[in-house]
């Protein structure tokens, strides 16, 4: 008798037990409705927010130092890129049809704004499958379409990959060594300017 009493005092226990898990289980979803979805909404509209305001650049631009191919003047990235003006980079190939187009938009860049940013076009790359450009391919290539500002030899034909382009001609606009605009292809004059009047 004492053991049926027994098993039944378990079960009621048992009963108990799971009655007041069951509550706990649902007093905890409820909760987490109530408040782990509001939560989650605003931590999803911090983040978004986050995203909106904080637009990460293309980063610090690389250091170089290289020779201008017709006077043999050494240019150092240290002297222009933190001088408080914007800095101009063209990479390019004396046999890219697109760059000796581009070569006239350039020239009108040059002439309006050379008092404001400083200017360099660099070469010494590799086009197809084996020709890559020398430093006499450079000086021709200036003196042939009358470009004067520096045109600079990369002897090591490295520095344009690590600006992170392989295609002719691509572009850099760099204030206080830090890039704030890139771009590869042809550009026309009215881009170029929109986009140094931004950042100059």
């Amino acid at each position: 008798m004492a053991s049926k009493r027994k098993r039944k005092l378990e079960m009621k226990a048992a009963h108990a037990s799971n009655t007041k898990m069951a509550a706990r289980r649902e007093a905890f979803n409820d909760n987490l409705w109530r408040f782990g979805l509001p939560i989650a909404v605003v931590l999803l509209l911090i983040f978004l927010a986050v995203l909106v305001i904080y637009e990460p650049g293309p980063g610090r631009a690389e250091a170089w130092e290289l020779e201008e191919a017709e006077t043999g003047t050494v240019y150092k990235s240290s002297d222009y890129f933190n001088n408080g003006k914007l800095t101009f980079i063209e990479f390019f190939h004396t046999e890219c049809p697109h760059c000796q187009q581009q070569t006239e938009p350039l020239k009108d860049i040059y002439s309006n704004y050379s008092g404001e940013i400083d200017m360099f076009s660099i070469g010494g790359y590799k086009l197809g499958s084996n020709k890559v450009d020398s430093k006499n391919d450079i000086q021709q290539f200036k003196f042939q379409y009358t470009l004067n500002w520096p045109h600079l030899y990369d002897a090591n034909g490295e520095l344009m990959r690590d600006y992170g382009f392989n295609s002719y001609p691509s572009m850099v606009l760099i204030k206080n060594g830090e890039i704030v605009y890139t771009h590869s292809g042809k550009v026309s004059y009215d881009e170029l300017s929109k986009e140094i009047e931004k950042h100059k």
